[in-house]
């Protein structure tokens, strides 16, 4: 396999910038080939072209290839085989800026704004049916009946499932009016669900059998990708059910706000401690000692939020002493200025 003509292939793609330009390297628990070239993204100015690897010396050739060609080379860190790519990027890169990203949670980011287009943002009352109760399948669970979904999961492994529903909804809010259930049995969901979701690394494992929960006119969605059998996906479209696979660039966004510069922005210009006129003034987070005065931003502040109490709060108005008021007028008296 040649690895090097096919990075160089991509590459010619790019039409932004090279402050613009991205790669991203990834890995898969799935049974893949060696080394697979994914669909380009776009957003925001950035442009991304991505590359799936399972093989050590293919991620080395990879990472040598993109070195210096793009500015930000996006590095798999979750450990999904026995590969680790960010060992691997450190040892190749020497020019491009190396970010750790996790596929997973842009995965989840694009479920979450399918549904919620799909929906117009209203998911309270649907009934959902996720299969897999995996990393992703157990946080769209959460997600789901958070936003007020009636939420059942299902997997190969029910014991494992059970330990899993009773730990999420642990951690459902507690005024929350919807919990996740166990599917004791199909029969039981007989035409319920308006919303099937698959998230599993196996292939063609959802038969025809799970068509009888889904509403005439339901969503079935293919999260894992090659989870549908044919013949559940044209038992589907006999019962007028939309059949859609994730398409995880919805989310590319996502993957990105760590390199947008209102992220750098705000740990450059937002976040820290100074001294103005002689007082002690902290922002963005930062916990200051009792008297200190918050502002909005560290740099160029344009609002006082309050005093500090000391243990990350604020005073109430009638505890300032004298001194905590002189240092407020004096700031107050600075901004105006």
């Amino acid at each position: 396999m040649n690895v090097l003509k096919r990075v160089k292939e991509e590459m010619r793609s790019f039409q932004c910038e090279f402050e613009g330009r991205i790669a991203t390297v990834g890995t898969t628990a799935r049974d893949s080939q060696p080394f697979s070239v994914l669909p380009r993204r776009n957003a925001l100015g950035f442009e991304a072209i991505n590359f799936l690897v399972l093989h050590p010396e293919y991620a080395e050739e990879c990472f040598t290839a993109l070195d210096g060609k793009v500015k930000y080379i996006l590095v798999d860190i979750e450990m999904k085989k026995q590969i680790d790519l960010m060992e691997i990027a450190r040892k190749c890169v020497q020019q491009s800026t190396l970010v750790s990203y996790k596929p997973n949670d842009t995965t989840l980011e694009a479920a979450d704004f399918f549904l919620r287009h799909s929906f117009a943002d209203n998911m309270r009352g649907k009934k959902v049916f996720i299969y897999g109760a995996g990393n992703l399948g157990t946080k769209l669970a959460l997600r789901l009946a958070e936003r007020g979904a009636e939420v059942f999961l299902d997997s190969r492994n029910p014991v494992k499932t059970a330990e899993i529903i009773r730990a999420l909804n642990y951690l459902m809010p507690r005024c929350s009016s919807q919990s996740i259930y166990p599917v004791q049995s199909y029969n039981t969901l007989d035409n319920e669900i308006d919303i099937f979701i698959s998230f599993t690394s196996a292939s063609h494992i959802i038969t025809p059998a799970y068509l009888t929960c889904i509403k005439k006119g339901g969503l079935a969605l293919d999260g894992g990708i090659n989870n549908f059998t044919d013949d559940f996906i044209k038992g589907a479209a006999r019962k007028s059910i939309d059949c859609c696979r994730l398409d995880v660039r919805a989310a590319f966004p996502h993957t990105i706000l760590f390199l947008l510069k209102y992220i750098q922005n705000f740990y450059e210009n937002v976040q820290g401690e100074a001294i103005f006129c002689g007082v002690k003034a902290v922002a963005g987070g930062v916990m200051g000692k009792e008297g200190d005065i918050v502002l909005d931003q560290i740099r160029n502040p344009k609002q006082i939020v309050g005093i500090a109490n000391g243990i990350g709060g604020l005073k109430p108005e009638n505890m300032y002493t004298d001194i905590e008021k002189q240092n407020l007028q004096k700031l107050r008296d600075w901004l105006e200025k």
